[in-house]
């Protein structure tokens, strides 16, 4: 049996030390990537910017400073126009006027995390509201190596195979 917590824990740990270096959204999924930007070619031939990690964020969330929230995913809802202008003001409050880089990390046994950033930010990540919905993932882009997901508040167990 797999301790959700542990698992979690040790798979985001390698965002310790790393800067946010963009953030944007598909929709009203929130998409960090982490660690230097490069270019990469996905499967389907696209050439695209990311970082060395990125963090694909479609449950709740929050971003507070010093303890106060700052957005939430309501930052991203509504139409295309105004979740564009919420990715844009999220990427200049953690990648433009940071750098912020990622300092700890504390899991949950429910699937959710909290990830302490520096400038005093922390993202927390709530999962398991959806049951049987996907609430996030970890990957490098265009590594080809599985996509670590939890859904529904469990890791899928594909990601472990």
């Amino acid at each position: 049996m797999t301790d959700t917590k542990s698992e979690i824990t040790q798979r985001l740990s390698v965002l310790i030390g790393l800067d946010v270096s963009a953030v944007s959204h598909a929709a009203d999924m929130l998409t960090i990537h982490f660690g230097p930007q490069k270019q990469y070619t996905t499967r389907r031939g696209a050439v695209l910017q990311g970082g060395t990690w990125a963090l694909h964020v479609q449950c709740q969330w929050q971003i507070a400073r010093a303890g106060v929230v700052v957005a939430t995913q309501a930052v991203l809802a509504g139409s295309d126009d105004a979740a564009h202008r919420g990715a844009t003001w999220l990427n200049r409050l953690l990648v433009t006027d940071g750098p912020t880089i990622v300092k700890s990390l504390s899991a949950t046994e429910f699937g959710g995390f909290q990830l302490e950033m520096a400038n005093s930010f922390c993202l927390e990540v709530v999962a398991g509201t959806m049951p049987d919905e996907e609430d996030w993932r970890l990957f490098e882009p265009g590594s080809g190596i599985k996509h670590f997901v939890v859904e529904g508040g469990n890791i899928d167990p594909w990601s472990l195979s």
